[in-house]
């Protein structure tokens, strides 16, 4: 199975003791390799980032930008860069306990889908084996009752 590794911001760990987004860069992993770059900055009674995906994970980013559609918080603003695969965002600060959790939450469901996408590659593989196996057999017992 795939393990879980990031820097400087864990999804499950991304709010500080007042319950806020630490600001900063991020980088979170999966499977050992990067998946995602976060950087948000406080920029007067604003914050402001970016999240960009590594181009193993770009395919993501269709995904990414449809679950962020989906119940993003109030104040917060997003444009996407499709080249990029990118997202800016700015939200006040006073935001930043609803959009830290919001961004926890999208971050997860990546995950569990790159888990889910690796998990179903195997069990793929595996009937393919199997299926190969069973016809193995079958030639096998066929060519005995033809002799």
């Amino acid at each position: 199975m795939s393990t879980v590794s990031q820097s400087t911001l864990p999804v499950t760990e991304s709010l500080n003791d007042s319950g806020h987004l630490s600001l900063g860069f991020t980088r979170i992993a999966e499977d050992q390799k990067e998946m995602l770059q976060f950087f948000s900055q406080t920029s007067g009674m604003m914050i402001q980032g970016m999240c960009r995906f590594e181009k193993s994970f770009a395919v993501l980013f269709p995904l990414f930008k449809g679950l962020i559609s989906l119940g993003k918080p109030k104040g917060l603003n997003l444009t996407f860069s499709t080249e990029e695969k990118a997202a800016f965002f700015y939200f006040p600060v006073e935001s930043n306990q609803d959009v830290s959790l919001f961004f926890n939450r999208v971050i997860a469901l990546l995950k569990k889908e790159v888990r889910f996408k690796l998990i179903l590659k195997e069990v793929i593989t595996n009937r393919n084996r199997f299926k190969s196996e069973q016809i193995l057999l079958q030639q096998a017992f066929f060519d005995k009752t033809t002799n």
